[in-house]
């Protein structure tokens, strides 16, 4: 009886996790049309995150890692957070936060196809490949939609947003090939520092008129972003990650799309298309068949 009710707990918990990290997508396009321009948007956003982070590390005492280690975390940031942010916010300019986060449930494939050539012993077999080739029809209903369906105010939106995937994707490989024992509060911290950085050096290129409005809209995303989807997430996914593995806790990919797409609907007004469910099976479908299939037996 302890074990079923220890199980349903980590589920409730997952499920959790991807309501708070779905939410995210169409909170960030509610900050972009309260004014807030992308890259200062994420700008502040990672930096505070960066030190409310770095705050929940030290209060819950976690272990400090070498110099070198953190070093590799600034660098890991870079695509998994900094680029990744760049291409996402830009993204959901044009596009709604719903068609974002089914784009994002791509990573999982870029994962794979990343892994083959980057970590030792990873392999597909033909129900993988099968899986990959469905998720990626998929994206390309996305993207591509036929005449008539509009799901983003321009192309360059989706393929932005498809972009922010690809490089969190490679940016995850090269962090279980450098780094195999995971990630810490700390490493993170680094990592969102990095990307801070990063953007602020990025922002005179792309943005001459920054802008984060103090409006309270603009403000409630901003509080939102940083306290649930930050902080709350990362701790939650951390503390799911040790307790059932890296590979049970990526079940919120399923979630992730369903929170968007309802919240963003539902709450926030985002306009829906039936297509997008078309692109949502699809990757759901090749999700399932590369996790449970995709990989030979030894």
């Amino acid at each position: 009886m302890a074990e079923d009710g220890s199980a349903r707990r980590t589920v409730a918990l997952l499920v959790v996790l991807g309501l708070v990290w779905g939410s995210a997508y169409p909170v960030i396009r509610y900050g972009l049309l309260a004014g807030a321009t992308p890259l200062a948007f994420a700008l502040v956003r990672y930096a505070l995150s960066a030190a409310a982070i770095a705050i929940l590390a030290a209060a819950t005492r976690v272990a400090r890692p070498a110099p070198r280690a953190l070093a590799m975390s600034a660098l890991l940031g870079l695509p998994i957070v900094g680029l990744y942010g760049l291409f996402l916010y830009v993204g959901e300019q044009w596009t709604s936060g719903g068609v974002a986060a089914i784009l994002i449930g791509g990573v999982p494939f870029l994962t794979a196809l990343f892994a083959l050539p980057l970590l030792p012993g990873e392999s597909l077999g033909r129900a993988g490949v099968l899986g990959l080739a469905i998720g990626f029809v998929g994206v390309v209903v996305l993207v591509f939609p036929p005449g008539g369906v509009v799901l983003a105010t321009t192309i360059w939106g989706p393929i932005a947003v498809f972009a922010a995937a690809v490089s969190v994707a490679g940016g995850t490989v090269l962090l279980r090939r450098q780094r195999p024992e995971g990630e810490t509060l700390w490493g993170l911290t680094v990592q969102f520092a990095a990307a801070t950085i990063f953007l602020a050096a990025m922002l005179p290129l792309f943005e001459r008129h920054p802008a984060l409005p103090t409006t309270t809209p603009a403000l409630l995303a901003l509080a939102y972003l940083v306290a649930l989807p930050s902080v709350v997430g990362y701790t939650l996914y951390f503390y799911l990650h040790h307790r059932v593995g890296p590979g049970r806790a990526n079940v919120v990919a399923y979630v992730n799309p369903l929170a968007a797409v309802s919240i963003g609907t539902l709450l926030l007004g985002e306009p829906f298309q039936l297509w997008e469910l078309a692109g949502f099976a699809l990757i759901v479908i090749g999700l399932t068949i590369l996790t449970r299939y995709g990989k030979p037996a030894p």
